[in-house]
């Protein structure tokens, strides 16, 4: 089921804390999460993780790709519902970037809008990055392309980083299990979904 809560701010505070302790396991223990309020809307929010010192991406040292910037965040929205409140993601936007500016355009954006801007009709989860693939007759450029993909989730783009990337995390040899915890946490949990694991041999649901 969905985060639910007797409040809205339990609900966001509730989600924080979740990501906060994924980020600070996986990724880096020197940036806080935070969750900005919208003054107009008391139902509304945005997860930002970002570096505080400024608005720029987190730097990260990959192997074989040299320092670059990620930045996570999804816009919120907690809805009364049944005596209590509901929270969804409304829109995420995750990136990868070769400087830290937010404004920067980015390597690889994994996104989602919940609902299209009028006359908007790309696919809602998409992947965007900087280069041209050839194709067919022609090039298309994957900056502006919008490539299908289901839920992207933020642990899964952790995955790519530590695997792919070669980011040390935190918890060191732990990463899997950590990742593992926290999306079997958003399948069971925070969703309607049933978590099936991605590592052979992992435990699976009753």
């Amino acid at each position: 089921m969905s985060i639910r809560g007797k409040t809205a701010h339990e609900c966001l505070e509730f989600f924080r804390r979740h990501l906060a302790q994924l980020f600070a396991r996986a990724l880096t223990v020197r940036h806080p999460l935070l969750i900005a309020r919208d003054g107009h809307d008391d139902g509304r929010a945005t997860m930002w993780m970002r570096d505080m010192a400024g608005p720029q991406a987190i730097a990260i040292d990959t192997e074989g790709y040299g320092k670059l910037y990620v930045s996570f965040a999804q816009a919120l929205r907690v809805l009364p519902e049944d005596k209590e409140w509901r929270l969804i993601t409304e829109r995420y936007w995750y990136r990868i970037q070769r400087a830290p500016g937010m404004r920067e355009q980015a390597l690889i954006r994994w996104e989602y809008d919940r609902t299209l801007a009028a006359g908007k009709r790309h696919c809602r989860h998409h992947v965007q990055q900087a280069g041209d693939l050839a194709f067919g007759d022609g090039l298309l450029d994957l900056n502006k392309a919008h490539l299908p993909t289901g839920w992207v989730t933020i642990e899964e783009v952790l995955r790519f980083l530590i695997v792919d990337l070669r980011i040390a995390p935190p918890c060191g040899e732990e990463w899997a299990d950590v990742l593992e915890e926290s999306e079997r946490a958003f399948h069971e949990e925070f969703s309607d979904s049933r978590y099936v694991p991605p590592r052979e041999g992992s435990s699976t649901p009753d």
